[in-house]
């Protein structure tokens, strides 16, 4: 009886010890579950680029500074910034508004103003060559709109095939301050590296949203997404290095996203999918109310909005957004 009972205690601790071993490993932290899923990308050396491009970066927004005109020149291409002033509401500050000329053989081809602010306005002007398909690289202007999280407004100068004319193109407005293109794959072609907005805001607060890498530049007169192009894999693999850095262990449904997001990006959206399942907050509804039917003219939804769970709403955001869902 004694060995029988000895038996059964070492059998019934040792099925203690799998479950309580079983539910440690099987229940890690979301930085951890992170860590261990992406342990490969940690270690990743920067990519090293030499941008040669000429470029103006102007501008912190400092109230007691007077900014200085400057201009950059590439063959007969010149971009001047200069600034004009007028008077604040009250009559006491300055105002100052930024005010790029674009000049090409000493003729005016595309002038850009930005919007008025104190001191020294954030601006950026930049020569760099985005669409190899033309005779001469692009200028892009961008301007900061201001605000708490918001934007940089940025504008193409570009050439037509023949050289026959230029037209200026609206990249569009994105989260942070002035937008300048870099040369992400070495091809001595620049592109604009920038975060899909979509997901700020979507499931959490600013603070607490992630989101993926978005490459954009301009071919043919026409805005490009280049985002899924196999030559930026190892930008995208960058990305998500600097995503993981800092996971965070509470409001995570934001991060999540953004993580998924990126993750399928890169072939991986599966494995994040179930990591994402594992570890969202169940209890935030950040995001979750929808409406069936198109809203009015005041927001407001003409019939009772329902709660989705944030697994079904994100992947009807990322549906709509364009990336794949693997599940």
């Amino acid at each position: 009886m004694p060995i029988l009972w000895l038996l059964r205690f070492v059998f019934v601790a040792l099925v203690g010890l799998g479950f309580w071993t079983g539910s440690a490993v099987a229940d890690p932290s979301l930085p951890d579950a992170v860590k261990k899923a992406d342990a490969k990308y940690l270690d990743l050396k920067e990519t090293e680029t030499k941008d040669i491009s000429k470029k103006i970066e102007a501008g912190g927004g400092e109230e007691d500074t007077e900014p200085t005109a400057k201009e950059i020149v590439e063959g007969p291409l010149k971009a001047a910034l200069s600034y004009t002033e007028s008077k604040g509401e009250e009559g006491d500050e300055t105002m100052r508004a930024p005010i790029v000329t674009v000049t090409f053989d000493g003729k005016e081809i595309g002038k850009f103003e930005g919007e008025p602010g104190f001191g020294d306005p954030p601006v950026s002007v930049q020569i760099a060559n985005l669409d190899p398909g033309n005779p001469h690289p692009e200028v892009i202007v961008s301007f900061y709109t201001g605000g708490a999280h918001c934007c940089s407004d940025t504008k193409i100068l570009t050439s037509s095939k023949d050289d026959s004319s230029w037209q200026t193109v609206d990249l569009g407005q994105f989260d942070g301050g002035p937008l300048t293109a870099t040369d992400i794959d070495g091809d001595g072609v620049h592109e604009f590296e920038t975060r899909d907005n979509a997901f700020l805001y979507m499931f959490g607060c600013y603070a607490c949203s992630s989101a993926p890498l978005m490459v954009l530049t301009v071919q043919d007169g026409a805005v490009k997404n280049v985002t899924t192009e196999a030559r930026y894999h190892h930008a995208h693999e960058l990305w998500l290095k600097d995503m993981i850095t800092d996971v965070p262990e509470e409001d995570v449904n934001g991060f999540l996203a953004g993580y998924v997001g990126e993750k399928s990006l890169l072939g991986e959206g599966k494995s994040a999918w179930e990591l994402m399942l594992a570890h969202y907050d169940k209890d935030s509804d950040w995001g979750l109310e929808t409406c069936s039917q198109k809203v009015n003219e005041q927001g407001e939804c003409p019939v009772k909005t329902e709660l989705l769970s944030f697994p079904d709403a994100l992947e009807r955001m990322l549906n709509k957004n364009g990336y794949k869902v693997e599940k």
